[in-house]
């Protein structure tokens, strides 16, 4: 199995080439701003006092193909190669012939007199052709960024010899450089993250000592594994449970970064500023280093996520910590992994992860020295859950819930188990299950959708039995007449609205009490979607529309579904109110179920 070469290679590494711009690459076209930009770039990496010796700046890839005569053909990279080719005869203009560094070599298949003009730009004949115009501007704006900085300008040069690095992507023989440079540059598809890093597993050079069939298996070993990787990470369960990340390709990106927090410098330290494919170059390129043991660690952590993944319980526990919301969307996994790391056994791993959780949840992520006592933890998640308020608590809220589920489907026999996919994937999140007052439309578009809403609802009632003598069924008609006159009125009337959205609530939930609307007894996990059609409606609307999603097999989380179905509440005689006597049975629940979760003891 042959496979493309690749490796960092600092600038001066490339003087001794020959370069070949085959005719199917466009002339130089880099604007004054993106040479400056480069230039910039490096002299903050030159000022950089707390870089260490082992850092460097890497230039993005230059892919390259065997040539004709030892040439390298330019399959992408022709821009950055020519700009470094201007920067480097800068510092060679300070020397006399014989003084100045060998350079490498660019000629070109076409545009005739560009590696001639290459070697000595003048602005004079800048306007002969569009490239002599570009280089020609390229030079001299490289000679006004250096004028205030000619007490430094051996150490520029020292960096962009040494310390400048460029992705090395040697293509393999039977390689068709044409396809690659026009999936590069006319589809607009760059080399990836992942793709730069598989080339470094794979590359010959990892495998020296080893004879060429079992090079081979080892290389398509490797293919192989990372493949299927790729295709599990794919399937939507098994990414949304490990992360909140939306990313539709190249998911095996999740996994290297997971490895790569572990891979240290040679002093023991942390690899600031880079990304993955430059910590992994770096470590493949250490001498006691194997490409395979690497490649194993790998397979280590992604064998560990499945696991969990399959297990019942760490299916939700760590799925739940991997829902918290943060800059790293990986943080949780990572501490979910140096957890597992410590603990001696599975029991006391879902033990740390209980404890975790019920830090996030009632400690908000604030470090406590002091556990609460066994006896004493029922009364304290009574207390702390009870007082949460819609608004100024909405993140503990939102976790409150999603627990509840997990934990209500962790306790029954079904052995179902928490979809994170469908999840995350349609954003739920905490809604009233009772409108409050306050939370009548107030634009006019808004007022018009609750009404047309409202209608729908009121529709379904009188085709479902119209002899129901009901006075909610029975007046439905009334409401159904009275909604499409305040539609149809050339100028919608605000002032009717208001009425009628306050006579609806006198019929359909006459017991509002505002000090309860915003508590835990009164919220629930609604999506996005849904709740946009109906944030304001009555609690008969929301119900209906929840039983909908449901037949239609749609995701609805158990606990949303049993709360609009009163499963919670003792007594279901008016199933189209929700009273006080509902949230409170309703929060009861919530609290119970949580502690029986933070109570009871895992199994070995």
């Amino acid at each position: 199995m042959t496979t493309h070469q690749l490796e960092l290679r600092p600038i001066d590494k490339l003087r001794s080439e020959s370069f070949f711009v085959p005719r199917y690459q466009r002339g130089y076209r880099w604007t004054d701003l993106q040479v400056v930009d480069l230039l910039e770039d490096v002299w903050d990496f030159v000022r950089d006092k707390k870089k260490s010796k082992e850092e460097f700046y890497c230039l993005q890839p230059v892919v390259v193909a065997r040539h004709e005569d030892a040439a390298w053909e330019v399959v992408d990279g022709q821009q950055r190669l020519t700009t470094l080719f201007l920067i480097l005869s800068y510092f060679n203009s300070r020397f006399v012939p014989e003084h100045r560094k060998k350079l490498y070599s660019i000629s070109y298949e076409t545009r005739s007199g560009s590696a001639e003009f290459l070697l000595e730009p003048q602005s004079s004949r800048a306007d002969e052709n569009i490239d002599f115009f570009h280089i020609s501007a390229a030079r001299e704006a490289i000679r006004l960024w250096f004028e205030d900085k000619t007490a430094h300008i051996n150490d520029v040069e020292s960096a962009f010899l040494l310390d400048v690095k460029v992705i090395w992507y040697e293509l393999e023989p039977k390689a068709r450089p044409v396809e690659v440079f026009q999936r590069l540059n006319i589809g607009k598809i760059p080399l990836t993250e992942d793709e730069l890093v598989k080339a470094l597993f794979l590359r010959a050079a990892n495998f020296v000592g080893e004879d060429s069939r079992l090079l081979n298996l080892r290389q398509m070993q490797i293919a192989h594994e990372w493949d299927l990787m790729e295709r599990r990470l794919q399937e939507d369960e098994f990414w949304y449970f490990l992360t909140n990340q939306r990313r539709e390709s190249n998911r095996i990106v999740f996994l290297l970064e997971l490895h790569a927090t572990s891979i240290k410098r040679s002093d023991g330290q942390p690899w600031r500023g880079l990304d993955i494919f430059h910590i992994f170059s770096q470590r493949l390129s250490e001498t006691d280093v194997f490409a395979w043991v690497e490649w194993q660690q790998v397979k280590r952590i992604f064998s560990l996520l499945e696991e969990w993944f399959r297990d019942d319980t760490l299916h939700h526990l760590v799925g739940f910590l991997a829902t918290r919301e943060s800059v790293d969307p990986h943080a949780s996994i990572k501490t979910v992994l140096q957890m597992a790391s410590k603990a001696a056994n599975k029991r006391d791993f879902r033990q740390a992860l209980k404890k975790e959780i019920f830090s996030r949840i009632f400690y908000r992520g604030q470090a406590r020295n002091d556990e609460i006592p066994a006896a004493e933890l029922p009364g304290y998640i009574r207390q702390e859950v009870r007082e949460l308020q819609y608004g100024s608590d909405s993140a503990a809220i939102r976790s409150v819930l999603l627990l509840f589920n997990l934990a209500s489907l962790l306790e029954s026999a079904s052995g179902t188990r928490f979809p994170f996919g469908a999840f995350k994937r349609e954003a739920w999140d905490i809604e009233h299950i009772r409108s409050v007052q306050s939370d009548m439309p107030l634009r006019v578009d808004e007022q018009k959708g609750w009404l047309n809403t409202f209608v729908d609802y009121l529709g379904g009632l009188v085709r479902l039995d119209s002899s129901v003598q009901d006075f909610q069924d029975q007046g439905a008609r009334e409401f159904i007449e009275k909604a499409q006159t305040l539609l149809k009125t050339e100028k919608f009337d605000s002032e009717s609205f208001a009425a009628y959205f306050k006579r609806v609530q006198q019929n359909y939930d006459p017991r509002q009490n505002p000090e309860t609307d915003d508590s835990i007894g009164n919220l629930t996990l609604l999506d996005s979607t849904t709740n946009r059609g109906y944030g304001n409606a009555i609690f008969p609307v929301k119900r209906s529309k929840i039983i909908a999603l449901d037949k239609a097999g749609r995701f609805v989380p158990l606990c949303t579904k049993n709360a609009f179905l009163k499963y919670y509440s003792r007594h279901v005689d008016q199933m189209l109110v929700w009273n006080d006597a509902d949230a409170q049975a309703y929060a009861n629940a919530i609290c119970d179920r949580l502690i029986t979760f933070f109570t009871k003891e895992n199994p070995q």
